[in-house]
């Protein structure tokens, strides 16, 4: 994009001066004769234009290329608004753009919500352990009110357990705190025989420290999605 800029603020005394070289051939030809408009013949005078537009759009696809690398490595782990729609998937999606984290991960999310909930975001479970103790799952990812108060995203703070997206949001955090992205990417944890088991870890105090340590790899995931807000991309 940067070359298409220049080429627009191109200075009047530049216009002036590629003007000038072109003007005294036009002025003193003799004839309009078939032989001087030949286009070949035109082609003939600047044979390096093709060569020098191709290193142009190089240029420029390189350009763009380096900018888009740079904008995945600033944003990693930045907010921004994706999923707007009232649906698991667009649940999904906007608790991954909250958290500023790629969408290549909604797919394991889904699978983990599937096997914890069934989908349902105002799902309780009342049988197991936790609900014998009087703090029983609850949402989309089935997290008890201590995890949820703990891992949700803290612009989410103020909404209910049940909530979609701060559901998700504290469910995730909490399985990259306690078993890292590749677990979420995998659709959760599995036992030998490939079973699905639940996720555990009351807290998210090394959510933040999993993060850096696993960026390369979420760049990776980055590497072929779209930078939501970024014109073009």
């Amino acid at each position: 994009m940067a070359v298409a800029g220049h080429a627009v603020h191109t200075t009047t005394s530049d216009a002036t001066e590629q003007v000038a070289d072109i003007a005294p051939a036009a002025l003193t030809a003799p004839s309009l004769e078939p032989e001087v408009m030949q286009v070949p013949a035109a082609r003939e005078t600047a044979p390096e234009l093709p060569a020098l537009r191709r290193a142009v759009d190089r240029a420029d696809a390189a350009a763009r290329a380096a900018a888009y690398q740079a904008a995945v490595q600033n944003r990693l782990g930045q907010p921004y608004q994706a999923g707007n729609n009232h649906s698991l998937d667009g649940w999904i999606a906007k608790a991954l753009g909250l958290m500023g984290l790629p969408q290549a991960l909604a797919e394991g999310v889904k699978s983990i919500i599937m096997h914890e909930s069934g989908g349902n975001p105002n799902a309780i479970n009342t049988w197991d352990s936790n609900a014998a103790a009087g703090t029983p799952s609850q949402g989309l990812m089935q997290t008890i009110p201590s995890t949820f108060k703990a891992c949700v995203l803290p612009s989410l703070a103020d909404r209910s357990i049940t909530d979609p997206v701060a559901n998700i949001t504290a469910g995730v955090r909490s399985m990259i705190a306690h078993h890292g992205i590749g677990t979420v990417m995998a659709g959760g944890r599995r036992d030998a025989r490939g079973n699905y088991i639940g996720y555990g870890g009351a807290g998210c105090g090394t959510y933040n420290v999993n993060l850096n340590e696993e960026a390369p790899q979420l760049r990776k995931l980055w590497k072929n999605e779209p930078l939501p807000g970024l014109p073009g991309q």
